[in-house]
């Protein structure tokens, strides 16, 4: 089964102590640090990924949709909440999917687990999505650099030894 994840993205701002911090001084920039982090995180898990924002701080009157790298943001129209949108995104979805739904919510967690789909609290969200980069990026640190490849490498002992004695005449 394929992996949907939807997130509530003011409740995970919130819930991150970073990202509160930084959307206390340039909300922009907590949004993009969250967008960056979840295009990761998605990626390494191979998860398709809507992050709704509610129509905080926005003119639009439309839903506008984006796509940054793996992830679809959503920002709702003027007025209709984050959860609203998750709420009726969740019951349109296929059963085809494995649907994960991160929000703080009290009603929409409730409405999440009455359609099969499964709550992820913010805070889990996000200590698995620094452990999850933490140890891709450990990871690719530790791995070896390859060995290069020399003719040598292919050759028996014997003729090998020719050669060092011809370099050595010279």
């Amino acid at each position: 089964m394929k992996t949907i994840l939807i997130v509530d993205g003011y409740n995970v701002i919130h819930g991150s102590d970073d990202l509160k911090r930084l959307s206390e001084i340039k909300l922009e920039e907590a949004r993009e640090k969250l967008i960056s982090d979840l295009n990761g995180y998605s990626g390494f898990k191979g998860w398709e990924t809507i992050l709704v924002f509610d129509a905080y701080q926005q003119e639009s009157f439309e839903t506008r949709e984006e796509m940054h790298g793996r992830i679809k943001v959503v920002f709702t129209e003027k007025n209709k909440t984050a959860d609203a949108y998750i709420e009726k995104l969740v019951y349109g979805l296929p059963n085809s999917y494995t649907v994960q739904v991160v929000t703080s919510d009290y009603t929409l967690q409730r409405m999440v687990l009455a359609s099969g789909a499964q709550r992820v609290p913010s805070r889990e969200l996000i200590e698995d999505m620094a452990i999850t980069l933490k140890n891709f990026r450990d990871k690719t640190k530790k791995s070896e650099p390859k060995q290069r490849v020399t003719l040598s490498d292919f050759m028996d002992e014997d003729t090998l030894e020719k050669f060092r004695r011809m370099r050595i005449k010279e």
